[in-house]
């Protein structure tokens, strides 16, 4: 009868313990089941991680069970609000996951601000990762070599001569503005008709002709006298 009366019981629900090994974070297992029951369904899902710990496990849980999806999912977040504080410690990872063209993204973005790069470059926490240093330096010698160089500063020196131009030309124009006002003066002094002009002329001929026939005048009478 006593065998009878436990078979006759239920068996008790164990809980299911899943057993991982390398992850440190609670929420990064949560992530896990939210993504594989909530995708399966076809509802909304967004991954909004924590902090960078919390994205690092899941980046060893998706590969972990083969979830190439997840992965990306965290990979990609890797390359979201990069700044001088954090950009080693995603280099560092991308390393660790061995994500080579996201770090070489990563990489391009940091290269294309020379003021972040210089900030970048001088931290103690880069000096841990001489790999990493030695790439951003080989990056910043091709975006800025000697030959680099000299274009750019061939480029601010036409700038600053075309500026010069611009200069000259302003120059110019406000010396032109500023005497404008006296050449309609003399401009504007009206000039004597056509016919008045001939008549003029024809004046100052006549005049020269009676003084040209009074000097030829003069020495006939002169003559006369001496004879």
């Amino acid at each position: 009868p006593a065998a009878r009366t436990s078979e006759a019981e239920p068996r008790r629900a164990h809980p299911l313990e899943l057993e991982v090994r390398g992850v440190g974070t609670a929420e990064a297992v949560r992530i896990i089941l939210s993504y594989v029951y909530g995708v399966g369904t076809g509802a909304p899902w967004e991954y909004e991680p924590s902090s960078a710990e919390v994205n690092k496990d899941v980046l060893r849980l998706a590969r972990h069970f083969g979830l190439e999806s997840l992965q990306e999912h965290a990979a990609r977040w890797l390359t979201k609000g990069l700044t001088t504080a954090n950009v080693v410690e995603r280099l560092v990872t991308c390393e660790e996951f061995g994500l080579n063209r996201l770090r070489e993204k990563i990489m391009e973005q940091l290269t294309a601000k020379p003021a972040e790069l210089t900030v970048v470059s001088s931290t103690p926490e880069i000096m841990k990762h001489p790999r990493i240093l030695q790439d951003l330096l080989m990056h910043m010698a091709a975006l800025y070599g000697p030959g680099n160089q000299a274009k750019a500063a061939a480029a601010e020196k036409e700038a600053e001569k075309d500026k010069d131009k611009d200069k000259e030309n302003d120059k110019e124009n406000d010396k032109e503005r500023a005497e404008s006002p006296g050449k309609p003066a003399k401009e504007a002094q009206p000039e004597p008709p056509a016919v008045g002009g001939k008549a003029e002329g024809k004046g100052k001929k006549a005049k020269q002709l009676k003084s040209e026939t009074s000097a030829t005048e003069r020495p006939a009478k002169k003559k006369r006298g001496a004879a």
